[in-house]
């Protein structure tokens, strides 16, 4: 093997990629020193991922050489990437869920006694990697009852067991709160003091500052620039990465909303998932649902649109009470949808095309008494694809091929082809990029200056601030506070969020 000295645990040198099609990565490289955070950014579709897979060895490069500690590799494939130190960790997780945690730590290389798997010693490998690192996870625990941010304590612990030299995280915090983010950063520290190599791929430009020592930009699958994070300023990111001035991410035409659309009265249910909530939302307005993780927005959200049941209370849909034994068909009947905030597992089916997911919500009214009319369907899918910027070669593309904002504006495209007056987005812009967020915005704004009532449930706080008319807060399943956009700070949000602050019950 030929082998270079020099100071970098990773080159990518003039990496090209080709799909059919599509020019993935055209003449990219990058580097990685030990023990620094390299964070990788740029829009949905820029090549981050591919060139990620290519060190990963999920993909081979079509042109160009990579080299890992000096050493020059000629084979591509995970498992000998894997031998070579590299551990990627995707936004999916990949731990089997009826397996405990020791199992998924060591799901390669179980410990055997003899014919037999040694689990004592499994277990003790597995609590002392844990200790370690100072994750505290029970091994015995199957992952499907982990939260988020301890499978991925789990998955960071499972690449250790490889004589890990470099660790790849896609957007590792997207799905955390920000407590789990201060624990996942003393993490990622703890790491870089070992001389581990962090490349760490992010949309939230906040973390940026906080975590990274260097940035790479990447935009339209080729290499635009890299710098020291304390170099560079955010605007002089977002532009390099966009390559155009975005201006205000948040342009909202709020106006004087009309009538009550949704109205929520103490909807509560078994288990006290949702605890006595009442909210009303109007045609015109978009009402914002804040909370940390857990605090039962999605479940809510689930509530409502009858996916999951509810034991008392009430959902009002135009003035007229909806039964609780109602269906998700006759919520979509109703005028209601509802975009998830897991797009891959529950609002696309990855292996149909763009056209056959845009239509599959709204097959009754597009094509009545069980008759396909592809006319109309070629004319509301063409539609969307433009009126959305999709970026896709066809219709006929198949929907895991595009990039993650340009399927989460094909799960937008799917749900407004019902023509609902009550849209709820879940966490619309997670894991996409600044302009796609941008896009997401401004047609959320349109539909609601067209009179439609959307509920938007976000993480991100300035998004909630920044979009939303009026916003309830969430904590332990129940509404803490309501406010208007006025009155609203992030820190006034978070005391009504977090536990011991804010009111009990409903303050308006």
């Amino acid at each position: 093997m030929e082998r270079t000295e020099n100071e970098y645990l990773v080159q990518l040198k003039h990496i090209s990629k080709i799909f059919p099609g599509v020019k993935a990565l055209d003449d990219v490289s990058f580097d990685l020193k030990p023990g620094e955070v390299h964070v990788l950014i740029g829009e949905n579709g820029a090549g981050k991922s591919t060139l990620m897979k290519v060190l990963a060895g999920a993909y081979s490069p079509d042109d160009g050489e990579v080299y890992i500690a000096g050493e020059k590799i000629t084979r591509f494939d995970p498992i000998y990437m894997q031998s070579k130190g590299i551990g990627i960790i995707y936004q999916e997780f990949n731990l089997v869920p009826y397996l405990n945690v020791a199992e998924n730590i060591f799901i390669d290389h179980m410990p055997r006694k003899g014919l037999f798997l040694d689990r004592r010693q499994m277990h003790k490998k597995a609590r002392d990697l844990l200790e370690d690192m100072k994750m505290k996870v029970d091994t015995r625990i199957l992952a499907s009852d982990l939260t988020t941010a301890q499978q991925q304590m789990v998955e960071v612990a499972k690449s250790l067991t490889h004589d890990l030299k470099v660790l790849i995280m896609d957007e590792p915090t997207s799905s955390l709160s920000g407590v789990e983010i201060d624990q996942l950063f003393a993490i990622i520290r703890l790491l870089k003091s070992r001389g581990i190599g962090i490349i760490y791929i992010s949309h939230r430009m906040q973390e940026i500052p906080v975590i990274g020592d260097r940035i790479t930009i990447m935009r339209d699958g080729q290499y635009i620039a890299t710098k020291n994070v304390s170099e560079i300023a955010p605007e002089e990111i977002v532009s390099l990465m966009v390559g155009r001035k975005l201006g205000n991410l948040y342009q909202r035409n709020r106006q004087e909303p009309g009538e009550i659309l949704l109205k929520v009265t103490n909807l509560s249910s078994k288990k006290e998932d949702l605890q006595n909530i009442s909210m009303e939302v109007r045609a015109g307005e978009i009402v914002g649902l804040a909370g940390l993780v857990g605090a039962g927005r999605t479940e809510l959200a689930r509530a409502i649109f009858h996916v999951d049941p509810y034991e008392t209370g009430t959902v009002e849909i135009k003035g007229e009470q909806v039964t609780p034994k109602a269906t998700v068909r006759s919520m979509i009947e109703r005028g209601v949808a509802l975009i998830p905030e897991d797009r891959k597992r529950q609002g696309l089916s990855l292996k149909l095309t763009v056209a056959e997911n845009m239509v599959m919500a709204s097959l009754d009214t597009l094509s009545p008494k069980g008759w396909l009319q592809k006319k109309a369907e070629k004319k509301v899918i063409d539609e969307y694809i433009k009126e959305l910027n999709i970026s896709t070669p066809s219709p006929e593309q198949k929907v895991n091929n595009l990039s993650g904002g340009n399927q989460q504006k094909v799960v937008l495209a799917k749900w407004l082809c019902t023509n609902g007056d009550i849209i709820i987005f879940d966490e619309p812009t997670r894991g996409i990029d600044v302009g796609a967020k941008k896009e997401v915005y401004s047609f959320m704004d349109d539909l609601a200056k067209n009179g439609k009532a959307i509920v938007m449930i976000s993480s991100e706080l300035p998004e909630v601030i920044g979009m939303s008319d009026r916003i309830y807060v969430m904590r332990d399943r129940m509404i803490t506070k309501e406010m208007s956009y006025q009155e609203a700070t992030q820190e006034k949000i978070l005391s009504y969020a977090l536990e011991g602050a804010g009111t009990e019950g409903q303050d308006g």
